[in-house]
Protein backbone atom coordinates (compact mmCIF):
# COMPACT_ATOMS: atom_id res chain seq x y z
CA UNK A 1 0.00 0.00 0.00
CA UNK A 2 0.85 3.54 -0.79
CA UNK A 3 2.96 5.35 2.17
CA UNK A 4 1.09 8.83 0.51
CA UNK A 5 -3.07 7.06 1.42
CA UNK A 6 -1.56 5.94 4.61
CA UNK A 7 -0.53 9.83 5.55
CA UNK A 8 -3.79 10.70 3.60
CA UNK A 9 -6.25 7.95 5.68
CA UNK A 10 -4.13 8.98 8.96
CA UNK A 11 -4.53 13.10 8.30
CA UNK A 12 -8.09 12.16 8.00
CA UNK A 13 -9.05 11.14 11.20
CA UNK A 14 -9.97 14.20 12.48
CA UNK A 15 -12.75 15.32 9.71
CA UNK A 16 -15.63 13.78 10.44
CA UNK A 17 -17.13 13.31 6.82
CA UNK A 18 -14.72 10.71 6.22
CA UNK A 19 -14.55 7.21 7.90
CA UNK A 20 -11.09 7.47 9.58
CA UNK A 21 -12.26 10.03 12.06
CA UNK A 22 -15.36 7.43 13.23
CA UNK A 23 -12.84 4.09 12.86
CA UNK A 24 -10.36 6.32 15.05
CA UNK A 25 -13.24 7.15 17.98
CA UNK A 26 -14.33 3.26 17.95
CA UNK A 27 -10.30 2.25 17.63
CA UNK A 28 -9.74 4.32 20.69
CA UNK A 29 -12.76 3.59 23.08
CA UNK A 30 -11.75 -0.32 22.43
CA UNK A 31 -7.98 0.24 22.84
CA UNK A 32 -7.07 -1.28 19.45
CA UNK A 33 -4.70 -0.58 17.67
CA UNK A 34 -4.80 -0.78 13.72
CA UNK A 35 -3.96 -4.76 13.39
CA UNK A 36 -6.65 -5.40 16.04
CA UNK A 37 -9.15 -2.63 14.31
CA UNK A 38 -8.76 -4.81 10.56
CA UNK A 39 -8.96 -7.88 12.71
CA UNK A 40 -12.20 -7.22 14.12
CA UNK A 41 -13.29 -5.90 10.52
CA UNK A 42 -11.98 -8.99 9.08
CA UNK A 43 -9.70 -6.81 6.33
CA UNK A 44 -6.10 -6.73 6.00
CA UNK A 45 -4.26 -3.50 7.02
CA UNK A 46 -3.95 -2.11 3.45
CA UNK A 47 -8.44 -2.43 2.90
CA UNK A 48 -8.26 -0.43 6.71
CA UNK A 49 -6.48 2.08 4.85
CA UNK A 50 -8.96 2.45 1.75
CA UNK A 51 -12.06 1.98 4.10
CA UNK A 52 -10.92 4.92 5.89
CA UNK A 53 -10.59 7.16 2.74
CA UNK A 54 -14.36 6.52 2.49
CA UNK A 55 -16.87 9.15 2.97
CA UNK A 56 -18.73 8.65 6.36
CA UNK A 57 -21.74 7.19 5.97
CA UNK A 58 -24.81 9.70 6.30
CA UNK A 59 -27.54 9.65 8.30
CA UNK A 60 -30.53 9.39 6.18
CA UNK A 61 -28.64 6.74 3.77
CA UNK A 62 -27.10 4.99 6.46
CA UNK A 63 -28.48 1.39 5.98
CA UNK A 64 -27.81 2.11 1.71
CA UNK A 65 -24.00 3.62 2.54
CA UNK A 66 -22.75 0.54 4.66
CA UNK A 67 -23.99 -1.58 2.32
CA UNK A 68 -22.16 -0.11 -0.62
CA UNK A 69 -18.87 -0.14 1.94
CA UNK A 70 -19.39 -3.77 3.10
CA UNK A 71 -19.84 -4.82 -0.55
CA UNK A 72 -16.78 -3.11 -1.84
CA UNK A 73 -14.36 -3.88 0.91
CA UNK A 74 -15.83 -7.25 2.32
CA UNK A 75 -15.53 -6.27 5.87
CA UNK A 76 -17.90 -7.48 9.24
CA UNK A 77 -20.98 -5.33 8.29
CA UNK A 78 -22.13 -5.58 12.49
CA UNK A 79 -18.55 -4.56 13.46
CA UNK A 80 -18.36 -1.78 10.40
CA UNK A 81 -22.34 -0.30 12.09
CA UNK A 82 -21.09 -0.99 15.79
CA UNK A 83 -17.69 1.20 14.76
CA UNK A 84 -19.55 4.28 12.85
CA UNK A 85 -21.86 4.32 15.54
CA UNK A 86 -19.96 5.09 18.04
CA UNK A 87 -17.13 6.58 16.53
CA UNK A 88 -19.73 8.97 15.45
CA UNK A 89 -21.08 9.37 18.53
CA UNK A 90 -18.10 10.01 20.37
CA UNK A 91 -17.41 12.70 17.66
CA UNK A 92 -20.22 14.58 18.45
CA UNK A 93 -19.85 14.31 21.92
CA UNK A 94 -16.21 15.93 21.79
CA UNK A 95 -17.70 18.79 19.21
CA UNK A 96 -20.06 19.42 21.93
CA UNK A 97 -17.75 19.52 24.88
CA UNK A 98 -15.46 22.09 22.69
CA UNK A 99 -18.95 24.55 22.12
CA UNK A 100 -19.39 24.30 25.93
CA UNK A 101 -16.03 25.29 26.72
CA UNK A 102 -15.92 27.95 24.54
CA UNK A 103 -13.13 25.89 22.68
CA UNK A 104 -10.75 26.02 25.85
CA UNK A 105 -9.86 23.02 27.95
CA UNK A 106 -10.35 23.59 31.47
CA UNK A 107 -7.53 22.40 33.69
CA UNK A 108 -7.68 20.19 36.45
CA UNK A 109 -6.83 21.03 40.21
CA UNK A 110 -3.71 19.32 41.17
CA UNK A 111 -4.93 19.44 45.13
CA UNK A 112 -7.95 18.34 47.32
CA UNK A 113 -7.73 21.76 49.24
CA UNK A 114 -11.26 23.43 49.56
CA UNK A 115 -11.84 26.46 47.75
CA UNK A 116 -11.44 29.96 49.73
CA UNK A 117 -13.97 31.40 51.34
CA UNK A 118 -14.90 35.12 49.81
CA UNK A 119 -12.49 37.32 51.25
CA UNK A 120 -10.12 35.06 52.41
CA UNK A 121 -6.67 35.12 51.25
CA UNK A 122 -5.73 32.23 48.95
Amino acid sequence: MSNHLETLARRLEGDPFFLACALKGFARSEQMDDTALATALRCSPETLTMLRLCRAPELDRFKADIDAIVARFNVDADVLVRAVRRGQALVSLQSRQLEQTGGMLLAARDDDRPEPEPGEPS
